[in-house]
C-alpha cells in the first residue's frame, strides 16, 4: 500500500525526516568486523559536513558446553566518533572509530521485567546476579578463542567510507552505492579488533511512499581477510539486509520500525554462539531540533532463537551538520550540455 499510494506531497516541507538510526550487529564477538551502519542514501551534498556521536548499550548472556564451551555475561557500550564530508553533489566520504567498554551494566532487572511479562524469561540469567560482569571467555577444547576482560574504553577498528548517489529518487527510489575499509587498530588479544582489515560493498536506498512515511532498505557485503583466533579460524563473507520504515508524527518527531538480518563469519563450529543468522527487530524516534541538528533513539532485540546478535540493545545518536548553504558543486556533478540548455542565440 506504501509503495504504491500516490507520491503527492513528496516536497511537502511540513516533515524532516533524519532516517535510519545507525544500527549494526552489536554482539561482542561481531563487533570485531566490519559492518557497514544503517544509513539513509542520500548524501549530505557538496563541501558539507557532518559529525556524528552514537553510543550503544547491548545486553548479552549465553552459555554452552560440549565441544565448545563459552560463558558470556556482562554488557557492552560501543561509542563511536563519525565524521562524513560532502566532496561533491553526490560523493560523500566518511570516517568512524569506535570505542569499546564492557561492564556488569544497568539493562537485566529492565529485560527480566520485559522477559517477565511475555512470560518468556532466560534460566540463563538466573545463573548470575544482576548487573554482574560474570565473564567473557569461548574455548574449543584446550584452545581459547575468545577472552575479554572487564574494560573502559578501548579503541576498536577505525572504518573509512565512500558513497556515491546513483539516482535522483525523483520517480524511482534514491539509490547509492558505499564500500567501506576497516584498518585493524582495535587490540586482538581484547577482543576489540580482529587483528586483520574487511572490506565491504552496498546499496541504500530510500523512498517516501507517503506524505509522512519514509522507507529506507540497505544490502551489505563484507569480506573479512584472514584468520581469528590462535585456533586459525577461516571466515565467511558477512551479508546483511537492514530495513526501516520512519513515520512522522509532527514536523520535527518521527517513529521509526526498524528489522534486521546478519550472517556471520564465523562457520562450522556447531553453537549459536559463533554460527546462525540473526534477526533482529526495533522501535525508536527521531527528534529533528533544527535542519542541522539530529537526535535518534533505538531499542533493539533479537527475536531469533540464535546468539550471534546482543539480546537487547539501545542505541542512541546525534548527528550535527553545517547549514546547507548554496555553494557550487564541482565540474564533475554539473548536467552535461544538450541543445536543449543552451542560450537562444
Amino acid at each position: 500500500m506504501c509503495w504504491g499510494a500516490a507520491t503527492a506531497g513528496a516536497g511537502d516541507p511540513d516533515f524532516e525526516f533524519l532516517g535510519p538510526a545507525p544500527a549494526r550487529n552489536f554482539q561482542p564477538i561481531q563487533l570485531i568486523f566490519l559492518d557497514l551502519p544503517f544509513e539513509r542514501a542520500a548524501t549530505i551534498g557538496w563541501r558539507q559536513v557532518a559529525l556524528r556521536v552514537e553510543s550503544a548499550e547491548s545486553n548479552v548472556i549465553a552459555t554452552t558446553q560440549g565441544q565448545i564451551r563459552s560463558t558470556l555475561k556482562f554488557e557492552t557500550n560501543r561509542t563511536v566518533l563519525g565524521a562524513r564530508y560532502g566532496v561533491g553533489e553526490r560523493w560523500e566520504v566518511g570516517i568512524d572509530q569506535p570505542l569499546i567498554s564492557r561492564f556488569g551494566g544497568f539493562l537485566d532487572p529492565f529485560i527480566d521485567d520485559v522477559e517477565g511479562l511475555f512470560g518468556a524469561g532466560n534460566r540463563e540469567r538466573d545463573l548470575f546476579p544482576n548487573n554482574s560482569f560474570g565473564a567473557f571467555i569461548v574455548a574449543r577444547g584446550d584452545t581459547i578463542l575468545f577472552h575479554g576482560g572487564r574494560q573502559t574504553l578501548r579503541p576498536g577498528d577505525l572504518s573509512l567510507s565512500v558513497k556515491r548517489q546513483v539516482s535522483s529518487g525523483e520517480r524511482w527510489p534514491l539509490v547509492a552505492v558505499r564500500a567501506a575499509l576497516k584498518i585493524p587498530t582495535g587490540s586482538e588479544d581484547a577482543v576489540v579488533g580482529s587483528g586483520e582489515p574487511d572490506l565491504g560493498v552496498g546499496v541504500a536506498a530510500e523512498k517516501r511512499a507517503l506524505p509522512r512515511c519514509m522507507l529506507y532498505l540497505n544490502l551489505n557485503l563484507v569480506y573479512p581477510m584472514g584468520r581469528v583466533t590462535p585456533a586459525e579460524l577461516t571466515l565467511d563473507p558477512i551479508f546483511t539486509e537492514s530495513f526501516a520504515a520512519e513515520f512522522a508524527f509532527a514536523r520535527r518527531w518521527s517513529g521509526l520500525l526498524h528489522q534486521a538480518v546478519y550472517t556471520s563469519p564465523l562457520h562450522g563450529t556447531g553453537v549459536r554462539l559463533l554460527d546462525g543468522t540473526p534477526v533482529e527487530i526495533g522501535l525508536g524516534a527521531n527528534f529533528s531540533w533544527s535542519p542541522q541538528v539530529g537526535f535518534q533513539l533505538l531499542a533493539i532485540n533479537n527475536v531469533s532463537p540464535v546468539e550471534p546478535a546482543a539480546d537487547f540493545s539501545l542505541l542512541f545518536a546525534m548527528t550535527l551538520r553545517t547549514a546547507n548553504e548554496d555553494i557550487r558543486p564541482p565540474l564533475w556533478d554539473l548536467p552535461p550540455l544538450s541543445d536543449q540548455n543552451l542560450p537562444a542565440p
